[in-house]
């Protein structure tokens, strides 16, 4: 189960983060402005966050397997699409669909993780699970690197879409049986679970978390470009390197959450990536590798302990809607409103500023969680 988690998470991430690496080729051949890609971006986070609200309605129905290879899918169609797109329209309307199938895929995941492994090896369940992600913002920079001289931009897309295909058929054969049956959302549930304080906290993390990883991601390639003059390939063999180090710390991660508890491991994660999210709209010149390198190091290895103390809000029956609600408000305004925003202060000239104030934001989350002592203590490991 846990394998087959692992791919479709990975596929989830690396159809929205391939575009990163590739939008400085779609923005020469399309005329793509740096605040079009941020509302491009915006667009994924907006669907991503509408299809996690609603698909506990077909989960209900088919079960948390059958609801992920839908979600695998529908990624795959989306990627066609935005590979045959002649204009910023159709690559808007395969975006959409990629956002959707992407966002159909965590609240499932997640509970399949949490009802299925004991509360002891929670962590190192969910430790795993990231490294799909993770593994994902490590190669799209790769692949991107490797195959655009040879297949173009649309090549690679087309090949990715296949592979997703794939991976659905695996996913139905080996990954779907007993995973479960989801809970539809409804109004009254939605509000006892909004009733708890530890969901607002997760909200605020997850978004700052997101936002340290995924917006910053999503923004940084066309930024260095066009702001700081650095060629494409240079940006992405950063990136890369970047998320080496997330990859290799995710296989400690679960020692580490242990040891110094998870509420600690948030505080301290958050303090170092919000100093070096700040120091990427202040560096110059030579010391701009070493922060692009060190600001997403740890934010990672993080999440496993955010995720960990979410599954301990409420009743285990809705866990699938608190993980969609909180995840749905972590990614629609980390991956999707901060890169926008961001984009938007660079055609200003005022890119810099969008990264301090993400910074700000991120510290804000600490407060919030010092503020909410019980967030992450029932259990240290």
């Amino acid at each position: 189960m846990m394998s087959m988690l692992v791919v479709a998470v990975f596929f989830s991430m690396v159809s929205r983060a391939i575009f990163s690496p590739l939008m400085p080729s779609l923005q020469a051949e399309m005329g793509i402005s740096l605040a079009t890609v941020g509302m491009l971006f915006l667009l994924v986070s907006v669907s991503y966050a509408a299809s996690m609200l609603l698909i506990g309605f077909i989960a209900a129905r088919i079960g948390h397997g059958n609801t992920i290879v839908t979600a695998l899918l529908c990624i795959a169609l989306g990627l066609l699409v935005t590979a045959v797109a002649p204009n910023v329209l159709l690559l808007a309307f395969g975006l959409l669909l990629i956002g959707g199938g992407a966002g159909a895929y965590p609240p499932s995941g997640l509970v399949m993780i949490s009802t299925k492994i004991s509360i002891h090896r929670r962590s190192t369940a969910f430790a795993i699970h990231e490294i799909g992600p993770n593994l994902a913002l490590l190669l799209a920079p790769l692949i991107v690197l490797a195959m655009e001289p040879w297949l173009g931009w649309r090549g690679i897309l087309v090949l990715m879409a296949l592979v997703c295909g794939l991976s659905a058929i695996a996913f139905l054969r080996w990954g779907a049986a007993d995973s479960g049956i989801g809970t539809a959302p409804d109004l009254s549930t939605i509000r006892i679970i909004l009733k708890f304080r530890g969901v607002w906290v997760g909200m605020v993390i997850l978004s700052a978390s997101l936002a340290g990883i995924h917006g910053v991601y999503a923004i940084l390639p066309a930024y260095l470009v066009s702001e700081h003059s650095l060629s494409p390939q240079y940006v992405n063999f950063l990136l890369t390197i970047s998320r080496v180090t997330s990859v290799l710390l995710l296989l400690f991660s679960a020692a580490v959450i242990s040891r110094i508890g998870r509420r600690n491991m948030i505080i301290w994660v958050l303090l170092f990536s919000s100093l070096f999210t700040a120091l990427i709209g202040l560096a110059k010149d030579s010391f701009i590798p070493v922060v692009v390198v060190a600001q997403p190091t740890f934010l990672a290895v993080m999440i496993p302990a955010l995720l960990s103390s979410v599954a301990d809000i409420g009743e285990n029956r809705y866990q699938n809607l608190t993980y969609a609600i909180i995840i749905t408000a972590g990614v629609g305004f980390g991956a999707g409103v901060v890169p926008a925003l961001i984009g938007l202060f660079g055609d200003f000239g005022l890119g810099w500023l969008g990264f301090v104030a993400l910074a700000s934001y991120m510290v804000s989350a600490i407060v919030f969680l010092l503020a909410t002592p019980t967030f992450g203590k029932s259990w240290s490991g």
